[in-house]
C-alpha cells in the first residue's frame, strides 16, 4: 500500500501561498489558479495571481489572494 504525503499550504497573509505536495497545475490566469496536490484540488483565487516558483513538490502562488478552496 502507497501512502501519500500530506499537503501542506502555508499563507503569508493574503499576498503569497506555498503549497508542499503539489503534483501539477489544472488551470493558470491571473484571477485563478488550480492546483493538482496530492488528491486534492486547490483553487486559488484572486487578482494579479502568478506562480512564482513550481518544483516537482512545491507551489508559491503569488498576487493578491481573495480565496482558497479545495475538493
Amino acid at each position: 500500500m502507497a501512502f501519500l504525503s500530506p499537503v501542506r499550504v502555508e499563507l503569508l497573509g493574503n499576498r503569497q501561498a506555498v503549497v508542499d505536495g503539489c503534483r501539477g497545475i489544472i488551470e493558470y490566469s491571473d484571477t485563478c489558479i488550480r492546483l493538482s496536490a496530492q488528491g486534492l484540488i486547490l483553487k486559488f483565487t484572486g487578482t494579479g495571481l502568478e506562480i512564482r516558483a513550481f518544483t516537482d513538490s512545491e507551489a508559491i502562488v503569488a498576487g493578491t489572494i481573495l480565496g482558497l478552496e479545495y475538493s
